[in-house]
């Protein structure tokens, strides 16, 4: 099951995870959601702490989450709707 949402992850055993469509954003998203992440080693939780910390390492904080809102869907495309079927050369009689 692929992941939809969630684009990061600190597990109880202090493991960072990262969704794979990571590698379709910009620089400065992707270096948000890493901050994020570490952030969360030193703060399990989203608490006013959590967030001022992320900011202040992170000034562009605000503009990565308005970029993750604004092309979520571009970026969470189920992957079999840009290679369907009827687009095969299979289905075209070359196979």
């Amino acid at each position: 099951m692929g992941q939809r949402t969630k684009w990061g992850n600190c597990s109880s055993r202090r493991n960072l995870s990262f969704n794979w469509r990571l590698i379709l954003t910009p620089d400065f998203v992707l270096r948000y959601l890493v901050t994020h992440e570490v952030v969360h080693l030193a703060i399990p939780d989203h608490s006013a702490k959590f967030w001022l910390t992320v900011q202040s390492l992170c000034p562009e904080t605000e503009k990565a989450k308005q970029w993750l809102s604004r092309h979520h869907a571009q970026i969470t495309m189920d992957l079999g709707s840009v290679f369907a079927p009827e687009c095969s050369m299979e289905n075209e009689g070359r196979f």
